[in-house]
């Protein structure tokens, strides 16, 4: 099969083909039924002017005596040839001085033009511009056909002269040396063009190649603004999501790798002692045992949660919830947290909000998640204040937006559009140690839009960070 640079030269030379070919054919049809009406047209005024100058001449002589100098001093051109005879057929007259005193019978010339006098014909004129006399064809035509009447085409193709011929054929050569040189033009035009059009193509199956054979880094050169500059610039954009896609289960795979890791060690190891008798079967490592399960029980969970979230399958169970009495609850429970790290955590806006319709289990897995992640930035000393207060920025109605703010030491701006992604973390060693999963914001995340609400944060490294998430109320609710 072709390609397609190849299929686009080719549709590309036959449309130039086909349309210089007929557009120098119509010239050439043109040019030559107009130059063979004027050269009719300027024959038939010479011969027009001829017969007046024969009428004058016998007005005045009452003779043809004479009339072969004025017949001579007639000729347009060496190729003319003119013949006269009188009333009787007799020829009186000619150029080439051969027919005088024969007749017009014995030549096989006829329909010449009538020459009057005194209201009589007194002679006919012929008029013979292709050498074809006694052919028996003569010039057509009367007096009333030169006046108005136009000649048969066949006529007018007898009177060009040879000279007249060259001419036309010169200019017909000329159409068609003009439609080679503009064939070529177009060829060497449609090259470039062609090239313009499948170079920005090559350059994507390039692309898609490397992104087929796994090298997600290649990026598409944008040579233009056009469709195809946008075209190339959306297969960039497709293939970094690819690419940040396959970091992130890169990423995935990794941490999942190494929170699982540690609490089977530590579940192995202490099996594995009890076994060996060199740990007693107490409740101390039994307690241990249960701790790290719980702790994959939670992340298996999570990512659960995740998974159905982002298919949407998540099922809600929306009952009407006092939110002020859902994040007192929760912060009661992070009370003792709080105060092993010496963080005061503090609510503010206590003031009555209307009862809105969510998931009460999902939304304290967020808050929980929000609390969990604020203690474990916040210093001590420091302070985590909850806010609540309705706006109405939704185009559906109200909205509740509930804010978590710590005095922790930020997050840098180079990070904040990747906080609500699983598994990441500003600083990985310390989220660990500290024993941070990564997966609280992305949970958070999902939670929040399965509700059909945002999440949202703003920081700045050094000066802390606030968390939102906002939920819309119903459209018949509004706050107190």
């Amino acid at each position: 099969m072709f390609s397609l640079r190849w299929k686009l030269g080719g549709a590309l030379l036959l449309v130039v083909l086909v349309s210089v070919g007929i557009m120098a054919f119509l010239t050439n049809q043109n040019t030559t039924s107009q130059f063979q009406q004027y050269i009719q047209t300027g024959s038939a005024a010479y011969n027009q002017r001829v017969v007046n100058n024969l009428e004058q001449y016998y007005a005045q002589v009452q003779s043809w005596s004479g009339v072969q100098e004025i017949l001579l001093a007639s000729l347009r051109t060496t190729g003319d040839r003119l013949v006269l005879a009188d009333n009787s057929g007799k020829i009186v007259g000619d150029t080439a001085n051969q027919a005088v005193g024969k007749t017009a019978v014995s030549l096989g010339i006829s329909e010449g033009n009538l020459i009057q006098a005194g209201g009589q014909t007194v002679g006919t004129l012929y008029l013979d511009l292709s050498g074809m006399m006694g052919s028996g064809r003569g010039y057509m035509g009367g007096r009333g056909m030169m006046s108005g009447s136009s000649l048969p085409i066949t006529a007018a193709a007898d009177i060009v002269q040879p000279a007249e011929g060259a001419f036309l054929s010169r200019i017909n050569n000329y159409l068609w040396i003009a439609a080679i040189i503009a064939v070529a033009i177009a060829l060497l035009l449609g090259f470039f063009i062609t090239r313009q059009i499948t170079r920005p193509i090559r350059s994507l199956a390039t692309g898609a190649a490397h992104i087929s054979s796994g090298d997600l880094g290649y990026r598409v050169k944008i040579h233009a603004n056009d469709e195809m500059g946008k075209l190339a610039e959306s297969f960039n954009d497709m293939a970094q999501k690819l690419d940040d896609s396959e970091q992130s289960r890169r990423r995935l795979v990794s941490d999942v790798a190494h929170e699982l890791r540690t609490p089977l060690t530590i579940i192995q190891g202490t099996v594995d002692g009890i076994a060996d008798g060199v740990f007693q079967p107490d409740r101390k490592h039994l307690d241990s045992i249960r701790e790290q399960t719980l702790l994959l029980t939670h992340l298996v969970n999570d990512l659960r949660d995740l998974s159905l979230a982002e298919s949407g399958q998540l099922k809600l169970e929306r009952l009407s919830t006092d939110m002020l009495d859902l994040i007192q609850r929760k912060i009661a429970q992070f009370e003792v947290n709080a105060r092993q790290k010496n963080v005061r955590l503090k609510l503010e806006n206590q003031s009555a909000i209307a009862p809105i319709d969510i998931d009460a289990k999902r939304i304290e897995q967020v808050m929980g998640n929000l609390l969990s992640n604020a203690i474990r930035h916040t210093p001590e000393a420091g302070q985590i204040t909850i806010a609540m207060r309705t706006q109405g920025s939704t185009p559906g109605g109200r909205e509740l937006v509930v804010s978590v703010v710590d005095t922790g030491e930020g997050i840098p701006a180079e990070n904040l559009p990747h906080v609500f992604e699983r598994f990441y973390r500003v600083e990985n060693s310390r989220s660990r140690s500290e024993g941070g999963v990564g997966l609280g914001l992305a949970i958070v995340k999902q939670m929040v839009q399965a509700h059909g609400g945002r999440v949202w944060v703003e920081s700045l490294s050094g000066q802390g960070s606030t968390f939102y998430f906002s939920l819309p109320f119903p459209e018949s609710s509004g706050s107190k």
